[in-house]
């Protein structure tokens, strides 16, 4: 299949890169291809460039439109809550906010912020606000740059997820949802409270405690952090990552209303790519951050320095390129009513052209229906007129010598015969055995002719065979 748009979220997890893609037309997206590249930091930087080009080149990925996630133990997260007034000089006032953070010029960070929504009677503006010290993304940044990488967006996986549930679930509105991304050796747990993230922790798994004990501990404390009153529920918790489903076989029963990842949004995906969702997740919400227009929370710690400004100009030919394409749609569209149209309209000429033709055959046709019907009516008038030859000599070969005929009559298919015989009874069977009658009657009576001494009739019928 041909998708005219491809976005890639590389993930930073752990010791590995993991590599996603989503591919789609005009809306939406379909997760189509994955990889994991294992112990990046160990390894030769030229290898794993050759490595990820191959992936990229055989899959026919383009890089135009990567989103890099950098890990949730390297970002600072805050949440804060500034009055109204501060709207017109927002920028400003965050900046303040984070120079508070920055005790000295090592500890200076890369941020960027988005506005969650307004609150209180007040409508205060709820802010998340993502840090990251400028030596880790630096670190980063020159990795990609090594392994021929130039990302068009940067954020934090926690994020990444969050936009993934957002947009592939429905109804998270006044509804409390935990995520919980597993991996191997730790989790990080995230809280969605009327669909904005109000809580993040990133938790090492503990040797003595199980996936179920671990992860209610930590939902415990979770919902004392954030203030869960007594009448708030949690609606669901959400598993993601490689270890999810050995987490989900543990608490399930525990907890009933848990559930993976994968059961739960409606994410398109490549049937071969499917059973990947659940490892992939975080690395395909940041291939989806770049696929959506609009994604519920969007922070891009990208310096200005790297960002890709596109020149007005620039997009002349993507302007002229849309234009080809709807033309050729709409051409594609109308070819076959034009076509149709333009054959109706030659067709309509011809049928004009043979009107004169058409009416001469059409009379001739009615002048040969009528003479059939005139001919028709003769041979049944000459059939008729032969039948009654037929029968008079058929009525003279089988009757018997005693018997004779004083009347004769034929009318429409049948006859009628009356006369005298020696025996009259006998004379239907006689007539009933002839090929030429059926349906042999005496309808009236039979009496002795003093005279003779014979059987007078005067009425026995039977129809002509066809």
């Amino acid at each position: 299949m041909i998708y005219l748009k491809t976005s890639i979220g590389i993930e930073i997890r752990g010791e590995d890169l993991l590599l996603s893609s989503l591919q789609g037309n005009l809306s939406g997206g379909t997760f189509t291809h994955f990889k994991r590249v294992a112990d990046y930091r160990h390894r030769d930087t030229m290898e794993l460039r050759q490595e990820i080009h191959i992936f990229l080149k055989n899959n026919v990925l383009g890089q135009d439109n990567i989103v890099l996630g950098i890990p949730r133990r390297d970002i600072l997260l805050r949440h804060l809550e500034l009055p109204a007034e501060v709207a017109d000089n927002l920028k400003q006032a965050i900046q303040y906010q984070v120079q508070s953070f920055e005790p000295t010029e090592e500890d200076s960070y890369y941020y960027d912020y988005a506005v969650l929504n307004r609150t209180g009677k007040n409508k205060r503006l709820s802010i998340l606000l993502v840090m990251v010290r400028r030596s880790i993304l630096d670190n980063y940044l020159q990795l990609m740059q090594e392994l021929g990488i130039q990302p068009a967006l940067v954020t934090c996986s926690t994020l990444a997820l969050t936009n993934l549930f957002l947009q592939n679930s429905k109804n998270q509105q006044d509804k409390t949802y935990i995520l919980a991304d597993v991996a191997p050796s730790s989790f990080e747990l995230l809280v969605l409270h009327h669909g904005i993230p109000v809580y993040s922790q990133e938790i090492l798994k503990e040797s003595d405690l199980g996936w179920k004990n671990l992860i209610l501990k930590e939902i415990n404390e979770a919902a004392s952090r954030i203030r869960l009153g007594p009448e708030s529920s949690i609606e669901q918790i959400i598993l993601a990552g490689e270890s999810s489903e050995e987490a989900y076989e543990s608490i399930k029963e525990e907890i009933p209303e848990c559930a993976l990842l994968k059961n739960i949004t409606h994410l398109k995906s490549t049937a071969e790519n499917r059973r990947y969702l659940q490892e992939a997740a975080t690395a395909t919400g940041l291939a989806h951050i770049a696929m959506t227009r609009n994604p519920a929370v969007k922070i891009n710690l990208l310096p200005a320095a790297f960002r890709f400004k596109q020149p007005r100009w620039a997009y002349i030919s993507a302007a002229v390129l849309g234009i080809f394409i709807l033309v050729f749609l709409a051409g594609l569209f109308l070819h076959r009513p034009i076509q149709d149209r333009q054959l109706v309209e030659e067709l309509d000429r011809e049928i004009s052209s043979l009107k004169t033709s058409v009416a001469r055959v059409q009379a001739l046709r009615k002048q040969t229906e009528d003479l059939e019907k005139e001919i028709h009516t003769i041979e049944n008038l000459f059939r008729k007129k032969d039948a009654n030859l037929e029968v008079l000599q058929e009525l003279t070969t089988i009757l018997p010598d005693d018997t004779y005929l004083s009347n004769y009559i034929y009318r429409n298919g049948s006859i009628t015969i009356g006369g005298l015989s020696d025996s009259a009874t006998d004379l239907i069977p006689i007539l009933e055995n002839s090929p030429l009658l059926h349906n042999v009657g005496q309808k009236s009576g039979i009496f002795r002719d003093a005279q003779t001494g014979k059987d007078r009739f005067t009425s026995i019928e039977a129809e002509l065979e066809e």
